[in-house]
């Protein structure tokens, strides 16, 4: 995946229902990474991280902001995405 540079992408958010169901919504100020993950006893893994580019119209109380210490629009914010979880991404 690598870095996705035209910033269009497609997430999709698995819903909690008994049959697959997602969420999903087009995303512009977002960039994508696959990055590749070592655990302590050698495991290695494959995860998708995305990065919120322009969060100047997230809520001053939104967790990452706390957790973070830091302003709506200061800087990106990124964070993994859960396993069960999908983004699509334009073919470079």
């Amino acid at each position: 995946m690598g870095n996705n540079n035209n910033e269009k992408s497609v997430v999709c958010h698995k819903q909690n229902y008994a049959y697959a169901v997602f969420y999903c919504h087009k995303t512009e100020t977002t960039e994508s990474y696959m990055v590749s993950l070592v655990g302590a006893d050698g495991t290695k893994v494959k995860a998708v991280a995305v990065c919120h580019k322009d969060t100047s119209q997230w809520n001053p109380k939104h967790l990452a902001f706390k957790v973070l210490k830091v302003t709506p629009g200061s800087v990106p914010v990124c964070h993994f995405l859960p396993q069960d979880h999908i983004v699509w991404v334009p073919k470079n």
